[in-house]
């Protein structure tokens, strides 16, 4: 189907892309405080920004039917860099999670969250988003099963519990059967337990115990919680300043403009910048909600509800383990957080999620 100039602008959305662009701010005032004077990261972030928002404009002019088309491939390439990453990968931090061209790194399991989302929403349309038979069922747990196995196995258990959220919402909002949902939580408990003894390294395994002590080893698995948690209450309700932050500006606080960009926010910015951040986040997943319940097409809603429940998950674990509430997973914050792939594709999946729909919905 071809989309006209007046059909592609028809299908934007201007509050959704105001709170989008409002968050990837914050990320850059944060980004910047915490890298002057003679870090790059802040004009890289701004090369990244810009071309994520090319594809969020040139996504418009798709529709729904060349996703589905495309979301097969999309779905194979993701897969297939993930087994190269595993067969030929090299180690960084004990991870084989990227691929670097020169002084560009590539993280594939941001990649094969967008691969997954528009995948799955094909599966599910085709399956007329009932899943009445076992093979279904079976179906889509090894849609959404093969990448998050592919990803923990990295190791990334945070990705791997992201692709595993974002799907098993998709599944969920089939109305799936109170039977087949317990077999899907009792094979899910299954695999926990085989990634617990067979898939997670010991440094992982020490973020877990530690996340339900953290001031049993404050210096060792506990150490990045306990800054964090120490940043975010030396904040306030003003916060220490933009570059002010001793946590943060100190290094005290490892990885301030990834993992713990939330808690650098709490620190510089104080209770009233968190607060306005989460409620961009708020606003942000309120326009892809309306988008997913007001459109007609299924495969349309199943790719809002996708992009939904991506930022609710990535947001709500990389926030939780900032305030000591989650184990610390590297799960970065969608939008905010330092990192050209996670940027594009969260941008790509917002663009994805505005294409799909009907240029008449609002």
């Amino acid at each position: 189907m071809r989309v006209t100039v007046r059909e592609a602008f028809q299908r934007i959305d201007g509050q959704l892309i105001a709170a989008a662009f409002g968050l990837s701010g914050f990320g850059l005032v944060l980004i910047y405080s915490l890298s002057w004077p003679e870090d790059t990261r802040f004009i890289k972030q701004l090369v990244f920004l810009a071309v994520g928002a090319l594809l969020l404009f040139l996504f418009q002019f798709l529709d729904a039917h060349f996703w589905r088309n495309a979301s097969v491939v999309l779905y194979i390439v993701a897969v297939l860099f993930l087994v190269g990453l595993l067969l030929f990968g090299e180690e960084t931090r004990g991870v084989r999670g990227w691929i670097t061209v020169g002084s560009i790194g590539f993280q594939p399991a941001e990649f094969a969250k967008l691969a997954v989302i528009l995948f799955l929403a094909t599966t599910l349309e085709r399956l007329r988003f009932d899943l009445a038979r076992f093979s279904d069922v079976a179906a889509v747990f090894i849609v959404a099963g093969l990448p998050a196995l592919l990803v923990a196995l990295q190791p990334d258990m945070g990705n791997a519990f992201i692709l595993c959220a974002t799907s098993a919402g998709m599944a969920l909002y089939t109305g799936l059967a109170r039977k087949k949902l317990i077999i899907l939580f009792l094979v899910g408990g299954a695999v926990l337990g085989i990634a617990w003894f067979l898939v997670l390294a010991p440094y992982q395994k020490a973020r877990i115990s530690t996340f339900f002590s953290p001031q049993s080893d404050p210096l060792g698995a506990g150490y990045n919680v306990t800054q964090s948690m120490v940043a975010i209450g030396s904040g306030g309700f003003f916060g220490r300043g933009l570059g002010l932050g001793t946590q943060s500006q100190l290094n005290f606080l490892p990885e301030q403009e990834t993992d713990f960009i939330f808690a650098s926010t709490a620190e510089e910015l104080g209770f009233l910048g968190a607060f306005l951040l989460m409620l961009l986040y708020v606003f942000l997943l309120g326009r892809l909600f309306r988008i997913m319940v007001s459109e007609r097409s299924p495969y349309a809603s199943f790719v809002a509800l996708g992009a939904l429940l991506l930022f609710f998950s990535q947001a709500a674990v990389n926030i939780s383990m900032n305030m000591g509430l989650f184990p610390v997973t590297g799960v970065t914050l969608p939008l905010v957080s330092y990192g050209g792939s996670s940027l594009l594709v969260s941008f790509a999946a917002l663009g994805a999620a505005l294409s799909a729909r009907s240029p008449r919905s609002s």
